[in-house]
């Protein structure tokens, strides 16, 4: 379901792939061979969320935002790079992801953090407000913490993994 809200209606690349039962309504921006996969819940109500390229939203993720109806305040968006994995289940709100991440499943990213460039965010580990990682850190636990550098090996996978995800993409555009 796409949606409107407040006169602003989500852009989707025409390349994107959008499960039939992912909803995603306003101030969003999914980029080119990203996909959006089912149960997955994208409001960009209060502020924008945008997904860079070839970065897949898994199955039941929630991504919001955080802000008001005052401009005065402050407000989050929430920003996904390109080649990024976000896990089954995770939750994002007003965060920024860098390039060729991986958010495990269930973890949660909270207001104002950062997530450095090819980083692995384990399943379950939450992220709490204004927490910066460094580039290439696997992080875990609650509240997360880094452990160790993302080795050369994991590093390559990151982006094997984002195109193996827009290739499944393009297999399940026509039956979802």
């Amino acid at each position: 379901m796409i949606l409107s809200f407040e006169g602003k209606t989500p852009h989707i690349d025409e390349t994107a792939f959008i499960a039939g039962n992912a909803t995603i309504v306003g101030d969003v921006v999914v980029g080119a061979h990203s996909s959006i996969w089912p149960g997955a819940v994208l409001r960009g109500d209060f502020s924008s969320i945008t997904i860079g390229r070839y970065s897949s939203i898994q199955d039941n993720c929630v991504i919001h935002v955080e802000g008001t109806f005052n401009p005065a305040d402050a407000e989050f968006p929430t920003v996904i790079g390109d080649y990024c994995t976000i896990g089954h289940g995770a939750m994002l709100h007003g965060c920024h992801i860098e390039d060729r991440t991986l958010v495990g499943a269930m973890a949660v990213v909270f207001n104002n953090a950062t997530i450095g460039e090819g980083s692995i965010v384990g399943m379950g580990s939450v992220i709490p407000d204004n927490k910066k990682i460094a580039a290439r850190k696997v992080v875990v636990g609650v509240p997360g913490r880094a452990v160790r550098d993302v080795t050369d090996e994991e590093w390559k996978r990151s982006k094997a993994h984002a195109l193996l995800y827009a290739e499944l993409a393009e297999k399940y555009r026509h039956i979802l």
